[in-house]
């Protein structure tokens, strides 16, 4: 089972119940002639590759444009710093899916993107001049990647966030944050880029096999990281539902929270459909895998239908979530139940048809 430390995700579940009452028998299918390797050489070649690639690159221009902002602090490379920030970040929703290999054994999404970040812990790390972060451990939780560059950065005014670089502990900490977080993609990169051949020719269909593990890692990002982290947890839907403005991603600059999370349920969508990352074009998926089965031609209507659901409660929110929580909360609840509805289609039922078993354990009640 993978382990993975979501801070303040650590959830009681209860909700919605799901899989076969809706009518779909993954049982009726007996003969699974769908070649994996088609839908794998087209999710290496078309979508994880470029898209690590591109977070990559964006991640490269933050890093010379943090080097610029500690030796040359002013407005503009502030600026600068701040619009490669929001760049890489939207990137990151592209690659945070694929959370296998490479990425799991160095916990990339807890360490690139555990939010809230616990201010008090980086001004102790600041204060006591910390030059180097290190490999992933629970005691650093909330004080590393991108939430901790975005309160470095967007925490004060801007006059503010420019006074405080004449503590060399607070550059110092800048720039060990993204030091740390180009020495691990360029880690993860690597052995993405020596495994193509691994990747594609383990086509079975054991729990090791590559496509039990990276659709594990599709449904476990879209439950626990999309779902929870980017929507339930900020509206407090597993307990009081009284929101929690100050855990929403971005919150130190909560007007790109949309755009995070469009890009995120993107991500989700591509992978499903076989889209590729670069161009949008059409190519082999989780879609195309179940239109090969029998009995699976309601639940892929279901499918496309609950996504288009999703993306129009998306669209309708406000750009900042902290906003949102204000004026209608009630919109984020809606979007999360619509969300909910996506998750039982997938693991109840999709899974069952493909002949998948989620490989992490909850007893959220929606069919896993």
């Amino acid at each position: 089972m993978k382990k993975y430390s979501f801070y303040l995700i650590i959830i009681i579940f209860f909700s919605c119940g799901g899989g076969q009452d809706d009518g779909y028998d993954g049982n009726i299918n007996n003969s699974d002639t769908f070649d994996r390797s088609e839908l794998l050489t087209n999710l290496y070649d078309n979508t994880i590759i470029p898209a690590f690639e591109n977070f990559q690159t964006h991640l490269n221009v933050l890093s010379n444009n943090v080097n610029l902002l500690v030796n040359n602090t002013n407005q503009n490379t502030l600026n600068t710093t701040r619009k490669a920030w929001v760049d890489a970040y939207v990137a990151w929703q592209s690659v945070e899916i694929f959370s296998s290999y490479k990425a799991e054994e160095l916990s990339l999404s807890p360490l690139f993107n555990s939010y809230p970040c616990l201010e008090d812990e980086i001004n102790n790390k600041i204060n006591n001049n910390v030059t180097e972060i290190g490999p992933y451990s629970i005691s650093i939780l909330g004080t590393t990647g991108f939430p901790a560059i975005g309160f470095l950065i967007y925490g004060n005014d801007s006059t503010t966030v420019i006074n405080n670089f004449e503590n060399n502990g607070y550059s110092n900490y800048l720039l060990a944050l993204v030091e740390n977080m180009t020495f691990n993609t360029n880690e993860v990169v690597n052995d993405w880029k020596n495994k193509r051949s691994d990747f594609i020719n383990s086509n079975g269909n054991s729990e090791g096999s590559s496509l039990n593990v990276v659709t594990n890692d599709f449904l476990q990002y879209y439950e626990k990281r999309v779902r929870e982290a980017k929507v339930a947890t900020p509206i407090d839907y597993r307990a009081l539902q009284i929101p929690k403005p100050d855990h929403v991603e971005s919150y130190y600059h909560p007007v790109i929270c949309k755009t995070l999370l469009i890009n995120a349920f993107q991500s989700v969508k591509r992978f499903y459909t076989g889209e590729s990352f670069l161009q949008n074009l059409d190519g082999i998926g989780l879609e195309d895998y179940l239109e090969s089965l029998n009995g699976t031609t309601a639940l892929v209507i279901d499918i496309n239908n609950q996504i288009i659901d999703v993306e129009s409660k998306i669209s309708a929110l406000n750009d900042n979530f902290i906003q949102q929580l204000d004026d209608n909360p009630d919109e984020l609840k809606e979007l999360f139940l619509s969300m909910q509805m996506l998750v039982t289609r997938f693991k109840a039922d999709m899974f069952s048809f493909i002949g998948v078993s989620p490989d992490y354990a909850d007893n959220d009640g929606d069919g896993g």
